[in-house]
């Protein structure tokens, strides 16, 4: 979901300035990983969805209510997953991260915020990918997810008592929603999105909707929820994932990361 209030886009950070925000964002997850291991149980093993993905797309932030982060690719390569590029400058809501609740589970599956409508979060846990939207009539060169070119009338419906809430429509004449998302706006800020599957396919009402991996807000701005890279890293990003390979994404505050490593099995190779 989109922030109305910061539409915009930006030039992709130098690569100059981008090693001290870093290096600065890996000592505060250092001090992330000092906190409480997770409870025995609370996550429960994904190494199977791991062991056949042949993509993963880590983002970390230092703590729940941080806006900002790094996103770090991965790729299957001789069995084993290893990084591919340098990390990512990430954007995600403007309230930090909350525990995906898009499965209708009363609680968070261990400590942390749990996801809801209009909260400003980021959903943290591990997602999949959708189809990707823009306003070219044909997909950039290179991109491999199915395509599809956002009109006028498109919408994402995020009116928690709608019956297609959570899921992208053809707006008519006469809506029935209180409110639904532009996927086509005047500014660049969904010039091109991939969809993250989250409470889109069997929407849990208030759980949180419209999720994408977009391009960035305004420098020192945030999103309301979606993930947001420079226009740049997002065509990277955008051209590099398959669904053949059935990409993941995860998503964690640092101080979780070493706990969700080994209750959901990961590879070891996964850190920033």
């Amino acid at each position: 979901m989109s922030n109305p209030s910061t539409r915009g886009t930006h030039p992709a950070p130098g690569k100059g300035r981008r090693a001290p925000i870093l290096l600065a964002f890996l000592a505060a997850l250092a001090l992330g990983a000092q906190a409480p291991a997770v409870p025995p149980g609370a996550l429960r093993d994904r190494s199977a969805e791991f062991a056949a993905s042949g993509q993963v797309l880590l983002v970390t932030a230092p703590g729940w209510n941080a806006s900002r982060g790094f996103l770090q690719r991965f790729e299957r390569a001789g069995g084993a997953l290893v990084k591919v590029g340098a990390p990512l400058p990430v954007w995600l809501g403007k309230s930090g991260l909350a525990w995906r609740s898009d499965d209708g589970a009363p609680v968070p599956p261990a400590p942390g915020p749990a996801k809801r409508e209009g909260d400003g979060r980021s959903p943290a846990g591990v997602l999949t990918f959708g189809g990707m939207w823009g306003y070219a009539p044909q997909a950039p060169p290179g991109v491999k997810l199915p395509y599809r070119a956002s009109t006028e009338c498109d919408r994402c419906v995020d009116d928690p008592d709608h019956a297609d809430y959570g899921r992208i429509v053809r707006a008519g004449p006469a809506p029935t929603w209180r409110s639904a998302e532009r996927l086509r706006l005047g500014t660049d800020h969904y010039r091109w999105l991939a969809v993250i599957h989250y409470n889109d396919q069997r929407p849990i009402k208030g759980a949180g909707s419209c999720i994408f991996l977009h391009v960035a807000p305004a420098p020192g701005e945030a999103t309301s929820g979606c993930t947001a890279l420079a226009p740049d890293d997002l065509l990277l990003v955008l051209e590099w994932l398959d669904p053949a390979l059935n990409p993941l994404l995860v998503q964690l505050p640092g101080e979780l990361l070493e706990s969700a490593r080994t209750a959901w099995n990961l590879p070891a190779a996964l850190h920033p």
